[in-house]
């Protein structure tokens, strides 16, 4: 598309990351979370507790609409059962991340919503939904009705500040989202099992291995032996378009991948979205074994797409 003189074609890279951020947090603390979570519960003691723990006016008011008392009050067996729903009912309240966990005793759940985990404070799930479902019974006393799409609307109103409020972060997560889309569209024939942030697959060896999204590299790729795990590949994703900073960021892909070579890696891959002489680079950061351009390897049609999944394809011992 050509770009008038008076009026530029402005790239809508920001709203692209927020789309992949927002996908990945349906999956994981919105209503199809919730929905998949109750699907495998029995329903008789879910709503023995909802009736256990919720005042019945209330349960009332959200039959007069057709809804259950899970979708807004979180019960033990929801939280316990699917620790990430935290963040469902975070987002319902209203509070972003760093308001919820910096009051009083709640610092202490932020592991259900970001690891999936309760360790050790099992015990405080109870009063955790206690003072949820308080919350929820003040919310519903001052809004005159309510719904599916009022819930979700309710949620993204969270939602939407929590992510414009670090725009360097999300260039790095939609481009690191890219990424992993781009794997998983390789080695689609071989996947076993798939979520949201990692896929298994069987390679052509018969072994095992797991792609997943990780802080420190970005992706890793580890092959699951009988007797240990090897780590496969390292890869580092600098997402930015500002070239004046790609040395900073190079360097930073350098420190991951040395450190993902002393727990045995051996192949290191920097994936970045700047045009730059690869030998320059490769001075910067003598440790990674490949460099690509993101907008490049997603190209079907380019020959750096195609390299990528030959290397790739050795890498995992399959053929695509």
């Amino acid at each position: 598309m050509e770009e008038s003189s008076e009026f530029p074609i402005l790239n809508p890279e920001l709203q692209a990351s927020f789309y992949f951020r927002l996908k990945a947090i349906r999956e994981e603390y919105l209503y199809e979370s919730l929905r998949n979570t109750v699907n495998k519960l029995e329903i008789r003691k879910l709503d023995g507790e909802l009736n256990d723990f919720v005042p019945n006016k209330y349960l009332k008011k959200l039959a007069s609409h057709g809804l259950r008392g899970e979708l807004v009050f979180p019960v033990p067996y929801i939280i316990e059962s699917n620790p990430f729903l935290l963040g469902y009912y975070r987002l319902l309240l209203g509070f972003s991340q760093k308001e919820f966990y910096s009051k009083g005793p709640f610092g202490k759940f932020k592991a259900l919503e970001e690891k999936g985990k309760i360790s050790k404070n099992s015990d405080l799930i109870k009063p955790l939904c206690e003072s949820l479902i308080g919350s929820v019974c003040l919310l519903l006393d001052e809004i005159d009705d309510i719904s599916h799409a009022i819930i979700d609307e309710l949620q993204l109103l969270t939602i939407g500040p929590q992510l414009r409020g670090s725009k360097n972060n999300e260039f790095g997560r939609v481009a690191t989202q890219k990424t992993f889309n781009l794997i998983k569209a390789i080695v689609r024939p071989y996947i076993i099992s798939t979520t949201s942030s990692s896929m298994v697959l069987k390679n052509d060896s018969g072994r095992i291995v797991r792609i997943e999204f990780a802080a420190d590299p970005d992706i890793q790729i580890i092959e699951e032996m009988k007797s240990q795990e090897r780590g496969l590949v390292s890869i580092e994703i600098k997402g930015g378009g500002d070239i004046s900073n790609i040395h900073n960021r190079i360097g930073e892909a350098e420190k991951s991948h040395q450190k993902a070579k002393k727990r045995g890696y051996y192949e290191f891959m920097t994936i970045l979205r700047v045009d730059i002489d690869y030998e320059i680079l490769k001075q910067e950061s003598p440790t990674t074994s490949h460099f690509f351009h993101l907008d490049r390897i997603s190209d079907k049609d380019h020959e750096e797409f195609e390299t990528f999944k030959d290397i790739l394809s050795s890498m995992l011992s399959i053929n695509v």
